[in-house]
């Protein structure tokens, strides 16, 4: 199998050779399986690459970065694929203000445009366009590229799938976007053989979407049939390398990690969180809780500490560094409060060993907390799940993707609701907490990147 993929993310290579960037996500999939069968991988070239003609590595893989002027990337990146797309699919807008559908809009719009064709171009001239052909499109930045990329081909016999990491909203929520809008993503992806997600959940709300705002579609529990085609829609979450987890454990920069972290834990029962600031990681009603919880219970504040672990957005905006501060206002509120360090953010920088605090924390670990709002999968609680010991628990938000998979093994959480995180907080730091268990270490050992790729890509 050849695979043919294309993303806003950038792989990173050395010597001619892909390397992955950490335990799961997109990109050490799309590295694993292009090594495995060989192929090419089309993406965004990041601001400042000196050389942006296609590489050849081993194994068989070509890298096609696709330049961007700055004015371009600025509309296609910043205004709809991450302000309007990822504000809308995480249930982010403030509808009373957001999104405002004008002039200005429209011109991003057509770069969002100018984009996708630029994608679908390069995928084109790039396809063999045989039966053992495989392309995959992610990224709710390309969602039109499916269309252009169809009507360039003629008679198609490869099998085209488009991934979608985000949640996917409720058709009274889509319906933010205008008609004319709404209607043309849908279109576009259901060009697509498959459309894929990280939970059943989202899936079955772009069934509904394509059911309500198509005419003419029919949208049963796994596909939608629209214009002559059926397009299947499936659940397949990322699988985590428990490879790289367990060779992490064991690295020089994950012991120098959990020195540093033991000299300010003390001993104290700690609750870890790792998250990029995005909006829906929901750090501040996170602290907001455990400050609950120290004001019910405050000799607490002397045995407990909350790490968070936080990297930031490379295109972080104005809501993002108002998010932060409101977020380290709150620690410093509880340190105060209580009059001592018992809770901290940390911010590992942009270096290779970033995961390797993240190991670290959870090794020594009472409670791991993922409270999203709403997320497409959570690739921490997945690794949480692995490396927590049996006597810490998983603090899962019910509204993470990956609460389909990990329900079981985690305490649930209402995300909106500090109270009863609060209390969940208290039962995993001060009661006898119970960790996800080697049932659910199994299972994840069980994934890997090839059975997802025969997940999405499955006939019929």
């Amino acid at each position: 199998m050849k695979l043919l993929t294309c993303s806003n993310t950038c792989p990173r290579w050395d010597g001619g050779t892909l390397r992955p960037r950490s335990p799961g996500g997109l990109a050490p999939m799309l590295v694993a399986l292009l090594q495995e069968g060989g192929g090419d991988w089309v993406f965004t070239a990041p601001p400042g690459l000196q050389d942006v003609s296609p590489v050849r590595l081993a194994d068989g893989v070509g890298l096609h970065p696709i330049d961007l002027p700055d004015e371009v990337r600025h509309h296609h990146y910043d205004v709809i694929s991450i302000r309007l797309f990822l504000g809308l699919l995480h249930y982010m807008h403030d509808t009373s203000a957001e999104p405002v559908f004008d002039s200005g809009m429209l011109e991003s719009w057509a770069a969002y445009e100018t984009v996708n064709r630029m994608y679908a171009k390069r995928l084109g001239e790039l396809a063999g366009n045989t039966a053992d052909e495989r392309v995959l499109i992610n990224d709710p930045h390309l969602m039109l590229v499916p269309e252009f990329f169809d009507a360039g081909s003629g008679v198609r016999r490869n099998r085209l799938a488009a991934f979608l990491g985000t949640p996917w909203v409720e058709p009274g929520y889509y319906s933010v976007l205008p008609a004319w809008m709404r209607t043309r993503l849908l279109e576009s992806l259901l060009h697509c053989d498959v459309v894929g997600f990280h939970c059943d959940r989202w899936a079955q709300a772009f069934l509904a979407c394509c059911a309500r705002f198509l005419p003419g579609a029919r949208a049963g529990s796994r596909a939608v049939t629209y214009a002559g085609r059926t397009t299947r829609v499936v659940a397949a979450p990322f699988p985590v390398d428990h490879d790289v987890l367990d060779r992490m454990r064991h690295e020089p920069a994950t012991a120098r990690w959990a020195q540093r972290l033991a000299e300010t834990a003390r001993g104290r029962r700690t609750l870890v969180r790792a998250d990029r600031l995005d909006l829906w990681k929901n750090l501040p009603r996170g602290f907001l809780a455990y400050e609950e919880l120290l004001a019910r219970r405050p000799e607490l504040a002397g045995r407990c500490w909350f790490a968070a672990v936080v990297t930031t957005p490379s295109r972080a905006a104005g809501r993002h560094l108002d998010y932060r501060r409101r977020t380290e206002s709150i620690v410093e509120r509880i340190n105060a409060r209580f009059g001592r360090e018992t809770a901290t953010l940390i911010y590992p920088g942009p270096g290779d060993d970033s995961r390797n605090c993240v190991v670290a924390a959870l090794g020594m670990s009472r409670a791991a907390l993922v409270n999203s709002t709403y997320d497409g999968l959570n690739l921490f609680a997945k690794e949480a799940a692995y490396l927590l010991g049996d006597d810490a628990a998983l603090l899962l938000s019910v509204n993470a993707g990956v609460h389909d998979q990990l329900g079981p093994y985690a305490i649930g959480l209402d995300p909106f609701d500090l109270e009863q995180m609060s209390r969940a907080m208290e039962e995993a730091l001060d009661g006898p907490a119970k960790g996800p268990g080697e049932a659910c270490r199994q299972a994840l050992r069980a994934e890997s990147p090839l059975a997802w790729s025969r997940a999405v890509f499955a006939a019929g």
